[in-house]
């Protein structure tokens, strides 16, 4: 049976090319929003969602982890996507006229250096292959996109520089979320868990759920705040730890995490992608 996945953006995007990249020509599901990417998979009609969560070159996207909490899916796999900024224009111009540049946020951001160097207008559009496609269907003809190579030809653009970002080593980082979350583990395998979780407002709490980790010999490798509530006085964390559930000390060490927390939400547990392994 062929998968249906949804992503945010449209045809051509990066998260396109990561579907592409994972899961080959499956049936892909361009969203206008993350919220509605997230929910044809909560409601079944897609069988997995294809989220972007953050960039080494911009960090985290801006959102997705205010989304996380609301979220009924599970994480089930992460994935590392090159991403390779391409400056795509319409074909009916040139270069010398372009006074304009529009794309996503985060793609603004990783480019920010050719586009100061350029004194480009910045624009900001709803996603990478958005931008590309408005250019190609309204003939723009001051402005350039940043955008894929794929948005590239399935838009018909011309591209005047393939290599527009700040850096080559540009990765953006995915997780593939589904209903259903792994539930069982193979002993060979590397494995991340990832929670939010709030601590009990009391003095000290924070320090010992990290004691919990360091006392049962489980390595965290994420741990990012967030303040919430109308006093800002509630703190949420979001966390990774390596291992799994079924093992003794990551079971001992989540033991702790709920004796010391007023909330702890699982987020699921995922295979460590092998691109960790050429770090």
């Amino acid at each position: 049976m062929t998968k249906k996945i949804s992503f945010q953006g449209k045809d051509g995007a990066y998260s396109h090319l990561a579907i592409q990249e994972v899961y080959g020509n499956v049936h892909h599901v361009p969203c206008i929003t993350f919220e509605k990417t997230i929910e044809l998979a909560e409601l079944g009609n897609v069988d997995l969602a294809m989220i972007p969560i953050e960039n080494s070159a911009a960090g985290r996207v801006a959102g997705i982890h205010r989304l996380l909490p609301k979220s009924k899916l599970y994480i089930i796999a992460e994935h590392f996507q090159r991403v390779e900024h391409h400056l795509l224009i319409h074909p009916d111009t040139d270069s010398s006229k372009i006074k304009k540049v529009i794309s996503h946020e985060q793609a603004l951001a990783q480019c920010s250096n050719k586009i100061q160097k350029n004194g480009y207008e910045i624009l900001i559009g709803a996603d990478t292959a958005g931008s590309a496609k408005n250019i190609s269907d309204s003939g723009i003809l001051d402005t350039a996109a940043i955008a894929s190579k794929l948005a590239a030809d399935i838009y018909s653009l011309k591209i005047i520089d393939n290599s527009f970002a700040n850096t080559i080593n540009n990765i953006t980082r995915f997780f593939i979320m589904s209903n259903e979350p792994n539930s069982s583990y193979d002993e060979s395998k590397e494995y991340i868990s990832a929670f939010l979780f709030s601590v009990k407002n009391t003095p000290g709490s924070l320090f010992k759920v990290m004691g919990g980790f360091a006392t049962n010999n489980v390595n965290m490798i994420k741990l990012e705040s967030y303040n919430y509530g109308e006093q800002f006085t509630i703190t949420e964390f979001y966390c990774e730890i390596e291992g799994h559930p079924n093992q003794s000390n990551t079971k001992l060490a989540l033991d702790d995490l709920n004796h010391y927390c007023s909330k702890v939400k699982n987020l699921g547990v995922f295979e460590k992608s092998s691109y960790r392994s050429r770090q």
